[in-house]
């Protein structure tokens, strides 16, 4: 589907477009206000100042405005027209001209082009458009001269570009909100700014985010979600003002139900990508109040904190009138769909939750995506499976030795190595560490647009993902992928299986189960499964025990290595190879004071097998409970089953034929088989149909311990 036709699709409605440079764009109504507002919304703008939800805000504006002369010229024009003061109007608008002409910035400071697109770009154009009755000829001219100024000192420069839309600084708030705000302010008087910046905007970012919207979830990790899917707030909200309807697909409102099931009891986030916790923010507020969704606003007001750049937003946009909904009547599994293939799997909403985060990575998207196919992390009262390292510390942040060599390599996650010590990694030129881990995508450049994404930058494939029998309260959560693709030429085949079982009832509250099967190029490439922790691992035998205390935390991992049977089992870390890379070590520390939004963990286990050979399959089953309590008795069940808490869970490493089970348990799940109707029987007994979705790949029934027989 091309550019135009999504354009058709998603962008209907409104005050008539026109065709600029081969792209269809909004047509400006000739009125002023028409910037984050209309003359329509006065009346409300005036309410707004004394509704219970929003006095605060508006107070807040207030105080800021007298500490910050450039928040103060924002507050200023508002009670312009809130009050139609000509004087008060023609003060804002001189001092606004004065600090566009005075004001400096040190072009070498790091992401510079933030504070000059915010201060000399989005200020002055809410001036300019709120102002607009009173500024003179002379001033609007040289309002325009200083907003061309500004924009050439932006890091994509003026004019926009028409590639780098999917990641980097482009991909922020340079064109989605500060060329488009001054774009839209100065129109009459100076087309072109708008022009270019919704030419960018409908023909290059939106069809692409359009396209990953789909999945339900963002790819650049938790922290910088704040920056970048925020910036995707202001055109939706800057073009529903105008009246143009709504500019991206409608499953953009699910997006923040990503955040919403990584949540964990203690607030934080389980970690995604660059950075460490982050609060909800703009992304999620105006999310919720543009679609009217009362679980994202839930979910907001855990930590209902606005930064001062964008109160002005929350004042003007937020739906003071829109109630919460109690998140615990979601489903406790949620899977977000391609470019992602991700499944989170929860046992509750409360503070005994335990929460498993699955990935398979249908694509990588480079810069703050991290190379983590396959990857699972686990949390239950405390960090038990982490991902490991930190983006910015005392080694560094991005591009830095301990970032690139370890932090966003597949050895800082609990993924599968397949060391090939001729392998050879390297950015822009410069050679890297050889982790054993996954290929960089594209060289690890900047993907340009959608095309170049999907070219270039896929990595993987679902295979098979559900969860049931209940779809609110699943006992299981599954989900499989094929991540050969992401490991490139050393391997023939890589699979990766996760069954999530809750537990309800048991003294263990629940299971992960992860199932590997390994093709590698030669016998010699030594395969390797890891677990990363925060505290040093006891290892007994084919048992992995994980139990943090540092911070108060009191949950407990135990993981039973299955397979390879007599495996080697190794711990790596502690002082000295905290961050180890085969051979050196990437040290780096938080530099924060606050202990508690950094869990970079120090500690891996490897598990390898002892006999080299080109295949093999791995099985692992990890317990999650409290300190103090045993574990539930994990019993084989074939060649890659296990039976566990009445659950007898059955991996196909091969979809088709006929199956056959003999187990203890109550409860079945057969994960791996073709879709399609199946018949399950009994020895001597009666057949029962079962149907196994196309899109799952997994067959679940229930019946007394004995024997089976599974055929289509």
């Amino acid at each position: 589907m091309n550019a135009i036709t999504l354009l058709l699709l998603f962008q209907l409605g409104g005050g008539g477009r026109t065709v600029y440079d081969g792209v269809s764009i909004p047509t400006l109504p000739a009125e002023h206000p028409r910037l984050y507002l209309r003359g329509g919304d006065l009346a409300d703008l005036q309410r707004r100042t004394t509704h219970p939800a929003l006095k605060p805000v508006w107070e807040r504006l207030g105080t800021l405005g007298k500490e910050s002369p450039q928040f103060g010229l924002e507050y200023d024009a508002l009670r312009y027209l809130l009050t139609h003061d000509d004087q008060l109007g023609r003060r804002t608008v001189a001092a606004t001209l004065k600090r566009m002409d005075e004001t400096t910035f040190d072009m070498q400071q790091q992401d510079v082009t933030r504070p000059i697109g915010r201060l000399m770009l989005v200020s002055p154009a809410m001036v300019y458009d709120w102002c607009y009755p009173v500024i003179t000829a002379e001033q609007k001219r040289r309002f325009v001269e200083r907003f061309v100024y500004w924009a050439k000192k932006l890091e994509c420069g003026y004019p926009p570009p028409k590639s780098g839309v999917v990641t980097g600084h482009y991909s922020e708030m340079m064109l989605m909100r500060d060329l488009l705000s001054a774009g839209v302010a100065i129109y009459d008087e100076y087309p072109e700014m708008y022009q270019l910046a919704a030419n960018r905007f409908f023909g290059l970012f939106v069809p692409v985010r359009n396209w990953w919207y789909r999945g339900g979830a963002f790819h650049q990790g938790s922290a910088y979600a704040e920056t970048r899917v925020s910036s995707e707030m202001y055109p939706l909200w800057i073009f529903a003002k105008l009246g143009a309807g709504p500019v991206y697909d409608p499953v953009l409102r699910y997006l923040p139900y990503e955040w919403i099931y990584m949540r964990r009891p203690d607030g934080q986030l389980l970690r995604s990508g660059d950075g460490q916790f982050k609060s909800p923010g703009l992304r999620s507020l105006l999310n919720a109040s543009y679609y009217k969704d009362g679980y994202v606003l839930s979910d907001w007001l855990r930590e209902p904190r606005t930064d001062r750049s964008n109160l002005i937003y929350e004042f003007l946009w937020r739906d003071p009138d829109l109630a919460p909904k109690p998140v615990d009547e979601l489903p406790l599994s949620r899977y977000m769909d391609s470019p992602y293939g991700w499944m989170v799997a929860r046992t509750g909403w409360d503070a005994g939750s335990a929460i498993a985060e699955m990935k398979v990575n249908f694509f990588n998207f480079n810069n703050h995506q991290h190379l983590d196919a396959g990857a699972f992390q686990v949390y239950y009262k405390g960090p038990l499976a982490i991902d490991s390292g930190v983006y910015e510390g005392t080694g560094g942040g991005y591009g830095s030795p301990h970032d690139v060599n370890y932090n966003k390599r597949t050895i800082a996650h609990n993924s599968l190595l397949v060391y090939d010590p001729a392998e050879t990694f390297a950015r822009s030129g410069k050679a890297l560490r050889n982790d054993g881990g996954q290929r960089l995508p594209n060289g690890w450049r900047e993907p340009r647009n959608l095309e170049d994404v999907q070219a270039n930058y896929r990595t993987g494939e679902v295979l098979g993902q559900g969860f049931g029998p209940d779809p609110k309260r699943p006992a299981y959560t599954y989900l499989k992928g094929d991540l050969t693709r992401a490991y490139g030429g050393k391997v023939r085949r890589v699979e990766r299986s996760f069954v999530f079982l809750n537990l309800a009832g048991e003294r263990v509250r629940a299971a992960l189960l992860v199932f590997d099967r390994v093709v590698s190029a030669s016998p010699d490439f030594r395969k390797y499964w890891l677990l990363h922790s925060m505290e040093e691992p006891r290892i007994q035998g084919d048992t992995i025990t994980i139990e943090p205390k540092e911070r108060g935390w009191t949950g407990k991992l135990i993981d039973q290595v299955v397979l390879p049977e007599r495996a080697e089992i190794t711990p790596v870390g502690g002082e000295g190879k905290e961050f180890w890379v085969f051979g050196e070590n990437f040290p780096s520390r938080p530099r924060s004071a606050n202990a508690a939004d950094f869990e970079i963990g120090a500690w891996r286990v490897e598990v390898t097998p002892r006999v080299p050979a080109e295949e093999d399959l791995f099985l692992n089953v990890m317990q999650v409970m409290d300190a103090g309590v045993t574990p539930l008795p994990v019993k084989r069940a074939g060649r890659s089953g296990v039976l566990i808490g009445g659950t007898t869970v059955w991996f196909q490493p091969d979809a088709g034929g006929s199956i056959s089970i003999s187990s203890e348990g109550r409860r079945f799940l057969v994960a791996g088989v073709q879709a399609g109707g199946w018949r399950v029987s009994r020895p001597g007994g009666a057949s029962t149909p079962v149907q196994v979705k196309e899109e799952e790949g997994a067959l679940w029934f229930e019946g007394p311990p004995g024997e089976y027989r599974l055929t289509q």
